[in-house]
């Protein structure tokens, strides 16, 4: 096992993660009020949010786990982890954490019923897909190599699904 860097750098991930987050909350929804935008969907769907957020969390909380316990690091760009991550939720998606982080807005901008927070969403999932990951996959196969490509060609981008009769 990997040692762990020290603990602040995973309480100041986890601070600046949760301030992203809740910030793209608050944006969304000031401009809601600010374009006088309509409440677009209804009360008890609204609480249909709280799946999406649910998993989101348990899967940041995963995601997290994961980059301390095996891999030696924190979501937090002076303290990456030392080697390849590949159990826990990196083991069915090569980025998990991003996918969390879409969960818990796409369940905001439900509970809110906040049209901007979607939009907001729908925009840093297209700069996350077509910026952020290529950069960060092009990083993690210059560290990694030959661990990196055979960890791509087993786990897809998003979620892997796996068929019984393949395993």
């Amino acid at each position: 096992m990997p040692e762990s860097p020290p603990i602040g750098f995973l309480a100041s991930g986890i601070v600046r993660v949760a301030s992203t987050l809740v910030g793209i909350v608050l944006l969304g929804f000031s401009f809601d009020r600010i374009l006088g935008l309509p409440i677009w969907i209804g009360r008890p769907w609204q609480l249909w949010g709280l799946v999406p957020l649910t998993l989101g969390l348990v899967l940041e909380a995963a995601g997290t786990h994961a980059f301390w316990k095996h891999g030696g690091g924190a979501p937090n760009p002076v303290a990456h982890p030392s080697r390849l991550v590949t159990e826990g939720p990196y083991a069915w998606s090569r980025h998990p954490l991003y996918l969390a982080r879409h969960l818990i807005l796409l369940g905001a901008a439900l509970l809110l019923a906040s049209p901007s927070t979607l939009a907001l969403t729908v925009l840093l999932f297209i700069v996350v897909e077509t910026i952020m990951i290529p950069r960060e996959e092009g990083r993690l196969a210059a560290r990694f190599a030959e661990p990196y490509a055979d960890y791509r060609t087993r786990v897809s981008k998003w979620v892997t699904v796996r068929r019984r009769d393949r395993e």
